[in-house]
């Protein structure tokens, strides 16, 4: 690395988000570590993004470094913004969520302080983007170390807003799978435990915002492709960690299916057969019992018990994440 290159690299990637990006890079700016740059990738915006993204650096004693391409999607922006990318570490922050200021520091120190760690994430919560209040603080296991196996079966880290990586790493993984049109951060995660171990700061320094506008998330149809994408393009590497990891892979392929018929595509009856398939090959999953259990109750209700529920058992292996 050349002298005067800064320790992070911290990609934004960003589309159509002129409203909330300002917001993104103030959260940036407030962070206690200081020996970073800011690359903005924008994906082909059509609004003010370009405009905003200019008044906010002339105003920062932050320079960023902005970059713009035709509209290809979050992976591309973000494989273009790695690529830019001077630091030894790189963070990402999608341009609608936001950063506490000890984030990027604890990330560092973990990873400074653990050699042989090759990335970090760390907890969140989900906020309000116009009234800042908190919606949900999700309370589950953090797990770190060799992930390889989890992440086989399922995300069991955070989005992307969460993670820093060695950028040595990325050279060594891959970038993001352009040919996925969802879930491209739970494959990226795959690979990099594929070269090195995971480390989590368990406190919830990143906030997942809600708002009006899209999420960089994927249609129903998108996320039930990605899920038999990964599920096939992983296959291999699932036959040589034994037969656990692959049953309770196919267990939770089944489950994200039911997850996603039932509560985006309204169908009861197609949600409650992957439930139950999912049980077959994998019955000692927490998930998929209260998955089953919450397709006969109103949403309510079952967001209700899965909030009280998680208050008693979040740190444990009985916490529900996905329903």
């Amino acid at each position: 690395m050349a002298d005067g290159d800064p320790t992070v690299s911290v990609v934004i990637p960003t589309h159509n988000r002129e409203h909330l990006i300002c917001d993104a890079l103030d959260s940036v700016q407030a962070q206690s570590f200081r020996d970073l740059e800011i690359i903005v990738v924008d994906d082909g915006s059509t609004d003010g993004t370009r405009q905003r993204v200019a008044q906010w650096s002339e105003a920062s004693e932050l320079a960023v470094r902005y970059t713009g391409q035709p509209k290809s999607g979050g992976n591309a922006a973000r494989n273009k913004g790695i690529g830019k990318a001077r630091g030894r570490y790189v963070a990402f922050l999608d341009s609608d969520d936001l950063w506490h200021p000890d984030k990027l520091r604890k990330q560092v120190e973990l990873l400074e302080a653990r050699p042989g760690y090759g990335a970090a994430y760390t907890g969140l919560r989900e906020t309000d983007a116009e009234s800042g209040a908190v919606i949900s603080e999700p309370r589950h296991a953090y797990p770190e170390g060799d992930l390889l196996n989890d992440l086989l079966v399922s995300d069991v880290t955070a989005p992307t807003s969460a993670w820093i990586a060695r950028r040595a790493l990325f050279q060594k993984a891959g970038g993001f799978d352009q040919g996925l049109m969802a879930r491209q951060d739970w494959d990226m995660w795959i690979r990099l435990a594929q070269c090195a171990k995971i480390g989590c700061v368990p406190e919830a320094l990143v906030d997942l915002r809600h708002h009006a506008g899209p999420r960089t998330v994927s249609d129903p149809a998108r996320e039930l492709a990605a899920y038999r994408r990964i599920l096939e393009k992983y296959a291999p590497l699932r036959r040589q960690r034994g037969l656990r990891v692959r049953l309770a892979a196919l267990s939770s392929y089944h489950r994200r299916a039911g997850r996603v018929h039932l509560h985006y595509l309204n169908r009861r009856g197609r949600a409650i057969v992957h439930y139950l398939m999912a049980l077959a090959l994998w019955p000692l999953a927490a998930d998929t019992w209260a998955a089953l259990l919450g397709a006969f109750l109103p949403a309510t209700l079952r967001r209700q018990l899965r909030t009280r529920w998680n208050a008693i058992f979040g740190g444990t292996a009985l916490a529900i994440r996905s329903h």
